[in-house]
């Protein structure tokens, strides 16, 4: 199943929701964790905490280029700065969250965040759903929230759209993963690291497989309590295709240990 066109109201979206998952297999599929010279690349160093400092941006990003990760995940504030630190590390990108961390702002705020984290040199936004819109089942305006965002932000910046699956029981993951797919979503991610717990194999597995049945090339991100080596493998297993974390360095470490570096 690859839907083309967007449904037009509520009840059309829940008729997808609804087909995509009758058809989703009983059971899903393991998958390659790549070697560790790979593993590397699907990390988003993160520091989001609120009274994050300068130096620690600074800390932050130099981890980022020792290690290669795939980015370092900032609030808006610290984007500009991020940026000017990784100057010459072309292989580290910048992403910015926005909507974060409740994810009901209004659509224009999120827009207008967006625009600016672009300015200033983001290459990724991670945005927050408005999850407590899909729990009431307004699909159609969360698709709109999220298509706002996208259109804000073309490719090639990269959008990932969080759900929080902490707050949302199993249909609302399922729904929640169809209309971020079908809104242009380079990713669909777990959670954000402020609310409940965050990535769960069930659920990581769960997205990669209607991302899968959606056709639009959505890949996933498992963020929130993935802090060592084994956590991360096992959600490369499940599906996903990033890691958000703050551990990045630990799990790098855990990796060289096991090789027999350390």
């Amino acid at each position: 199943m690859s839907p083309t066109t967007a449904p037009r109201d509520n009840a059309e979206w829940a008729s997808l929701i609804a087909r995509i998952q009758d058809t989703l297999p009983a059971t899903f599929p393991s998958y390659l964790a790549p070697e560790k010279s790979q593993i590397s690349r699907t990390v988003d160093h993160t520091l989001l905490a609120l009274d994050a400092t300068e130096q620690q941006v600074d800390t932050l990003c130099t981890e980022a280029l020792e290690h290669g990760f795939a980015t370092v995940c900032v609030r808006p504030r610290h984007v500009k700065h991020s940026v000017n630190k990784l100057q010459g590390g072309h292989q580290v990108g910048v992403a910015c969250v926005v909507g974060f961390h409740e994810g009901t702002y209004p659509t224009p705020a999120k827009e207008q965040e967006a625009r600016d984290a672009v300015e200033q040199g983001a290459t990724e936004l991670d945005m927050v759903l408005n999850y407590p819109q899909l729990k009431e089942g307004q699909f159609a305006d969360v698709y709109l929230d999220v298509l706002g965002v996208r259109n804000a932000a073309p490719s090639p910046v990269l959008l990932k759209v969080i759900l929080e699956t902490s707050q949302l029981s199993r249909d609302e993951v399922i729904a929640g993963s169809v209309i971020a797919s079908m809104a242009g979503a380079d990713y669909i991610k777990t959670s954000t690291g402020f609310n409940g717990p965050g990535a769960s194999v069930e659920n990581v597995a769960l997205m990669r497989a209607i991302a899968e049945l959606v056709g639009k090339g959505t890949r996933v991100k498992a963020s929130g309590g993935v802090r060592s080596r084994e956590d991360c493998v096992r959600m490369l297993q499940a599906g996903a295709g990033r890691i958000g974390t703050s551990s990045g360095v630990k799990i790098m470490q855990d990796e060289a240990v096991r090789e027999g570096v350390y």
